[in-house]
């Protein structure tokens, strides 16, 4: 039986909205306001007083772990590949989350959870149709961002703790010989070779590209942050806690992808620049709080074809050989 393996894959792919009274204008236009219905699903993160959540998944994802162990290597492996599928649902709805994201303060139409497919790729309770007299608020699209993000990272964690598993099964070599028989050596034997060490890769700007976009981004940061972000960008120096970028995550994404696109940043694959970004940099929602960045997150935002960020930060131009990272007109938070 595999009970809490089970209990764990269904409440990570179950989304549980609520219902909850907001008042909206009558009109886009006008100020008078009426009662309706709105999602919710900040209990379904792990900010506010929705610790308890995180914990949920965390208990359950540690009992899934406990009944994968019981299973044969074959079974294991099995398991595993039934994990990586749900890992790349999701990534589709990163995908689809980053092709209908609003930059600003705008509530979006009832139709929202289906058309980023959230019904078809999971399951919704409290889902209501798309003529419903509902709200999508941005808060909502915000908080349900950082359930995919919290859902995603317990998953994640079990993939890499099944693949550990699976690495200790891995058969020693000569481990079937009897310890009295006697293993006969060429006498030229060369030393054993070791297995290659992994290259971590990691951006590498284009002559004159990094002090360039540290002149855009400095004023998303702190003062007190400038210089660390100075030596992350110049020196690949890492900060000892990430920083803080003072707007909507997907803006910092999109200027690293487009200097990316124009090859103004080298020596690595997107999947490179996701991992190098991830860890180094938060960003603060609209209501101002910090939220971290996720692989998905940024995945969908950087490695797929989801459509440019509607309010970006920097523009590239290029002329001949010479290239120019300007800014674009923001809004401060």
């Amino acid at each position: 039986m595999m009970n809490n393996l089970t209990a764990f894959l269904t409440r990570l792919q179950t989304f549980n909205p609520r219902l909850v009274k907001q008042e909206a204008p009558i009109k886009a236009d006008s100020k008078e306001m009426k009662s309706t219905d709105a999602y919710d699903i900040t209990r379904e993160t792990h900010y506010y007083d929705s610790f308890s959540y995180k914990s949920e998944l965390r208990v359950l994802k540690d009992m899934a772990l406990i009944d994968l162990l019981a299973l044969d290597k074959e079974r294991i492996g099995l398991q595993l590949a039934q994990l990586n599928k749900l890992n790349d649902r999701f990534k589709e709805l990163w995908e689809n989350y980053h092709q209908h994201y609003h930059d600003y303060h705008k509530d979006y139409k009832a139709s929202y959870p289906f058309s980023i497919k959230l019904d078809t790729l999971f399951i919704v309770h409290n889902l209501q149709g798309d003529n419903a007299d509902v709200v999508v608020t941005a808060q909502f699209v915000e908080d349900l961002a950082d359930s995919i993000k919290l859902r995603e990272s317990f998953l994640k964690e079990l993939i890499r703790d099944v693949e550990a598993v699976m690495e200790k099964q891995e058969p020693v070599a000569n481990e079937s010989l009897n310890s009295d028989e006697e293993i006969s050596q060429p006498e030229n034997k060369s030393p054993k070779q070791e297995a290659p060490m992994q290259v971590n890769r990691y951006p590498t700007f284009k002559e004159g590209a990094a002090n360039q976009l540290y002149n855009i981004l400095k004023p998303y940061f702190i003062a007190e942050d400038h210089f660390k972000l100075e030596n992350l960008l110049l020196n690949n120096q890492t900060p000892e806690s990430p920083l803080v970028f003072r707007d909507n995550g997907n803006k910092l994404a999109d200027a690293f992808k487009q200097l990316y696109d124009a090859r103004l940043i080298v020596g690595c694959q997107l999947i490179d620049l996701e991992k190098w970004i991830a860890p180094k940099f938060l960003y603060l929602r609209n209501d101002g709080e910090q939220r971290e960045f996720s692989d998905g997150y940024l995945n969908g935002m950087i490695s797929t074809k989801s459509r440019p960020c509607k309010s970006p930060i920097l523009k590239i131009e290029q002329q001949n050989n010479d290239f120019f990272i300007l800014p674009v007109s923001r809004n401060k938070k």
